[in-house]
């Protein structure tokens, strides 16, 4: 029922059909507004503004776990722009704890070593930043459920941006079969198999530059299989 319940309050946040449009906070109303034109699918992918975005939460249950740090880099045509970096930390929210998580991201939760901004503060920021760029991600649908619901939470609705997995794009240009197990998809067997250093793994920014790598490598090896120019609709 919760999942049934999760949906049918995220399609009308999304529609603005529950009411709520008229108290979206203004960073979220400006936020749509920048949205409301999105690319057309005969858009050259290497014109489109490029993110490429990574959670590391508490967790894995979205329904009770937190983000508590959010990297992003732009890729501009060929180009990882890492001097357009985006990264924030959450403080722990009381009651969530995070130690398990500790020993993969390596956030020890509420560190001296970070500085914290609070979650509406992190949203308002990430949608300035995302714009309505092309959101780029490896086994992204996690982090993007995580960041609706912080969203929802804060009075504003889901995120409109079109989404790309580089997981599933990496399963298109080589199926599962004889010589690719059914579960080899994950960022460490790609980076292995498209020889992209693991420097700085599971942390966002880290996570990020490596799935911005893989993601052109991707993209070069489904322009020569095409062999054209890509376009965004060849992506979906």
């Amino acid at each position: 029922m919760e999942g049934k319940e999760w949906f049918s309050k995220l399609r009308n946040k999304l529609s603005g059909s529950d009411g709520s449009a008229a108290q979206w906070p203004d960073w979220y109303c400006h936020y749509r507004q920048r949205t409301a034109n999105p690319p057309a699918p005969l858009s050259a992918v290497s014109s489109l503004s490029i993110v490429v975005l990574d959670a590391e939460t508490t967790g894995l249950d979205v329904r009770v776990d937190r983000i508590l740090c959010l990297g992003a880099l732009r890729v501009h045509g060929n180009s990882i722009s890492l001097g357009e970096k985006f990264e924030a930390y959450l403080p722990t929210p009381p009651g969530c704890d995070a130690k398990p998580a500790v020993s993969i991201h390596g956030i020890i939760p509420n560190s001296h070593r970070y500085s914290y901004v609070e979650e509406p503060k992190l949203l308002a920021d990430l949608l300035e930043y995302l714009g309505d760029s092309i959101i780029v991600g490896h086994h992204i649908g996690f982090d993007i459920e995580m960041i609706n619901r912080s969203l929802l939470r804060n009075g504003a609705a889901p995120l409109v941006n079109r989404v790309i997995d580089t997981g599933i794009l990496a399963k298109r240009l080589r199926p599962s079969g004889y010589w690719t197990p059914e579960n080899d998809y994950s960022l460490d067997a790609l980076a292995r198999r498209y020889r992209i250093p693991l420097s700085d793994r599971h942390t966002a920014l880290g996570d990020c530059y490596i799935t911005a790598v893989l993601w052109l490598k991707l993209l070069t090896r489904l322009t020569v299989k095409l062999g054209r120019e890509l376009r965004l609709e060849d992506l979906e």
